[in-house]
């Protein structure tokens, strides 16, 4: 059996090498993304295997069905840029892998939150400037004694919520569906709008539907109390660039930290031609010396890639074997 995995980095390679031996299949790695014009290199596999943030789109699925390859077996979780009515269209299956290692995001959040609060790029910026009386001037917040606020307590946002209980922060947290299991400190909030009135640290765990695009808009941004802070380790479309950038630079925001962007596909077009990023956005929020931006790698630990390539393999065999998915996408 054959398999092409698209957008495959270093540590993915040896994952799936390991994988390939030990399972007695066929490896075909391309380092770029998934493409109508490059899906010729898997002509012969049982399925697709892909991590991108670039578009899944018709004339993809349309080169599968011509090479019938019937499965696209993802590396990640997010769906938000396939287009499932062309995957329909065409007969192609899809999976996922819709949990991998919620602690390594936790664990990214948590950085983010601390770095922001204790403002830790304002101080290496101004060491590394000769600064350090005005670094050591800088003062910082305890997060133990901020409020919380998650949006979203699927399997990560709940473990981002257990952790931040555990430091002593007061959380609280917005789901259209609550969980039913959730303790007495998990304080849910009837709508999102009376979280983040309440929200000192605001953090976003919900996926990256149409119906969640500028979920945070200005509007929004304005309800958080004075010198809040933002983490988005969700999708890019949830927040509204424009109106988060207006927010820190009247003050009204202390800080964020944007592993996801709004414009990432543009950026990321650039990083893969081995561009520096243009976008303006990107420019303006990367020279605040309040954000801290970092290009989609909040999932990004050895333990999380070891568990997104097995599993995403372990869809495919299954699918060999009996034509099931062990974690099946539906647009």
């Amino acid at each position: 059996m054959k398999i092409t995995a698209y957008g495959v980095n270093q540590t993915e390679t040896t994952f799936l090498q390991q994988l390939a031996q030990e399972r007695g299949f066929e490896l075909t790695l391309v380092k770029e993304w998934a493409s109508a014009e490059n899906l010729d290199l898997a002509a012969g596999s049982a399925a697709i295997n892909s991590l991108q943030t670039g578009p899944y789109d018709e004339p993809l699925f349309a080169k599968m069905a011509a090479l019938h390859i019937p499965l696209l077996a993802l590396r990640n979780v997010g769906t938000d840029n396939i287009d499932f009515a062309a995957a329909k269209k065409y007969g192609i299956q899809i999976s996922n892998v819709p949990v991998y290692s919620p602690e390594t995001i936790t664990e990214f959040v948590l950085m983010s939150a601390l770095r922001l609060l204790r403002r830790s790029k304002e101080m290496d910026l101004a060491i590394s400037a000769g600064e350090l009386n005005p670094a050591k001037k800088m003062v910082g917040r305890q997060l133990s004694t901020q409020v919380v606020g998650v949006v979203g307590t699927g399997h990560i946002g709940y473990t981002v919520a257990t952790l931040m209980h555990q430091i002593g922060a007061e959380v609280i947290a917005y789901d259209a569906y609550p969980r039913k299991d959730a303790p007495d400190w998990l304080h849910y909030q009837s709508s999102l709008e009376t979280l983040l009135q309440r929200a000192d640290v605001l953090t976003l765990h919900v996926p990256g539907l149409k119906a969640n695009d500028h979920l945070l808009n200005a509007e929004r941004l304005a309800m958080l109390p004075d010198d809040a802070i933002v983490i988005n380790t969700g999708r890019g479309n949830l927040i509204d660039t424009a109106a988060l950038i207006n927010a820190l630079n009247t003050g009204k925001l202390a800080g964020a930290a944007i592993d996801t962007f709004e414009f990432e596909s543009t950026i990321e077009d650039q990083i893969q031609s081995g561009q520096a990023p243009s976008e303006s956005h990107y420019l303006q929020l990367q020279d605040m010396p309040n954000v801290i931006m970092t290009p989609h790698i909040a999932y990004h630990s050895l333990g999380a890639v070891e568990n997104m390539v097995k599993i995403a393999i372990d869809n495919i065999f299954s699918f060999t074997q009996d034509g099931s998915l062990i974690n099946p996408v539906e647009g």
